[in-house]
């Protein structure tokens, strides 16, 4: 780097981002903590930036936010997903299976001639008979697979195949162990390139790990390090030559369903922080420090003093960009009254998920079997879906049985076609899981949120924590609390985070 760019490059850097260059600059792997908005992609930047000489491999989770920082950085950083980096090194003849048909779970359980089982499932409150047809089984099968490839091990094992949530506890080894053979045979099966089934993407990436890769780079800068998965993070930790700056918020983490392990927690290393958001103020920043402080944070999260910023509690107003729910079903209820009252509504939801949702209730309430929608694959009805939800595990999917009970599939279908484009909508509606990574100016926060509160105690877990911290910090200029203002208050009394507001509070008579 020339001196002059050098010298362009100082005064843009904060304190926190020097830290973090100095740091990249000694050739160790640390982590940089990056707090919601705090400039992690352009501290990145600066790190190659102070490295010209050095090879970098930015790894992202998906493509199109590779091709996206690939615009960002210098030529001497490679921006890539883990596939990608998969798919150049696996032989031909195995990434070619992409192309084939995949292997269904009726077809697949003739193929291995899967007889049916019965084991124990809890519905109503009490533990009943309940018989797994060959077709079930063989999605446990083909799940194991997927399962067995985002974690480390080196061979499929028993414990691979998931089993529903719920089984009785005394049957699961029996499922698993009886299933292990149809997995062994599966996942071999995979990586013969003389076997005709078609694969997913997860059994390159799987065959590429197992192979010990050496990543061609200096450095590499691993984004949203907290949603790693163990097949990710082994990869990177085998490369001993290679300085890897892991890089991430361990509160930011809303997909352990997913196996998510959050190496922002968990490796052992160095780290520097970004706390200073440059998309909200203060008032923002300390509705996050109080969910912070719930979530045992130590380390404030530090509001843009030339942003004003304000949080609000008022009932829905037409002030708003972005409306955040936490489920799919609350999403669609909203989009279907705003249809009504003639909005121009975007949505920011999984709308491909719903749909399959709809249409296999649509399937059940006709008699029919689902196979394909995992939440409805195991009822043989839409009466027994009706029981399952009023079991503490039905609970999560119990707001779409609803919602479909009081609006019909074919008025869901209906909706989702009148969804408007981004550009063209007047607000829009998602889930804070797809809002992850996003901000708008105006966003308010739904009613749907899990917590209990009384006088004195709140009762919320951490997950539903994350969920809030991801929710509230999109947004840039206005925050609406209405349907979380008392949690927020009581968090706020209790927040190591927020001394000053304790403080006073001690000395009100």
């Amino acid at each position: 780097m020339s001196a002059s760019s050098s010298a362009n490059q100082a005064p843009q850097a904060t304190y926190e981002q020097a830290v973090a260059i100095d740091n990249a600059r000694l050739g160790s792997s640390f982590k940089v903590v990056a707090y919601a908005g705090t400039g992690k992609t352009t501290t990145l930047q600066m790190i190659s930036n102070a490295m010209p000489d050095r090879r970098g491999m930015y790894l992202a989770f998906n493509k199109s936010i590779a091709q996206h920082a690939q615009q960002k950085f210098h030529r001497g950083v490679d921006c890539r997903t883990f596939h990608s980096l998969a798919y150049r090194s696996v032989p031909r003849a195995i990434t070619d299976k992409l192309r084939l048909p995949r292997l269904s779970p009726s077809f697949l359980a003739k193929a291995y001639r899967l007889e049916p089982i019965t084991l124990r499932r809890m519905m109503g409150g009490r533990y009943e008979q309940y018989a797994l047809m060959p077709s079930r089984l063989a999605s446990l099968v083909a799940n194991g697979v997927s399962q067995f490839c985002a974690t480390n091990s080196q061979y499929p094992a028993p414990r691979h195949i998931p089993v529903p949530s719920w089984l009785h506890e005394g049957d699961i080894e029996s499922l698993q162990t009886h299933l292990y053979p149809a997995l062994k045979r599966r996942w071999e099966e995979s990586i013969d390139p003389n076997h005709g089934a078609g694969i997913g993407h997860d059994v390159y990436l799987k065959l590429w790990a197992m192979s010990n890769p050496i990543i061609p780079a200096d450095y590499v800068l691993f984004d949203e390090a907290q949603d790693a998965d163990p097949l990710m993070l082994g990869i990177l930790l085998k490369q001993q030559h290679t300085q890897v700056i892991y890089v991430g918020d361990a509160h930011q983490q809303i997909y352990g369903w997913r196996g998510a392990i959050n190496a922002m927690h968990q490796l052992p290393l160095p780290e520097t922080r970004l706390t200073t958001s440059f998309r909200f103020g203060s008032e923002i920043a300390d509705v996050a420090n109080a969910l912070l402080g719930a979530l045992k944070e130590k380390v404030p999260l530090h509001g843009h003093d030339a942003i004003a910023s304000r949080v609000v509690n008022k009932p829905h107003t037409k002030m708003r960009d972005a409306i955040l729910c936490r489920t799919n079903a609350r999403a669609m209820e909203l989009l279907l009254s705003g249809l009504v009252k003639g909005d121009r509504v975007s949505l920011q939801a999984d709308h491909a998920r719903i749909h399959r949702f709809v249409e296999a209730a649509s399937l059940l309430k006709q008699g029919k079997r689902v196979t394909d929608v995992p939440e409805l694959a195991w009822f043989n009805s839409w009466h027994d879906v009706h029981e399952y939800c009023e079991t503490n595990d039905g609970s999560d999917i119990k707001p779409l049985v609803k919602l479909i009970d009081d609006h019909g599939t074919t008025s869901l279908k209906d909706a989702l076609v009148k969804i408007s484009p981004l550009d063209q909508a007047d607000y829009v509606i998602s889930t804070a899981h797809k809002a992850k990574g996003l901000e708008w100016n105006r966003v308010h926060i739904e009613d749907d949120y899990q917590f209990k509160l009384n006088d004195r105690d709140y009762k919320i877990s951490d997950e539903e924590l994350r969920l809030l911290y991801v929710a509230c910090t999109r947004a840039k200029l206005s925050l609406n609390i209405h349907h979380i203002y008392d949690l927020i208050e009581q968090l706020k009394r209790t927040s190591p985070l927020l001394p000053k507001m304790r403080n006073m509070e001690s000395k009100t008579p």
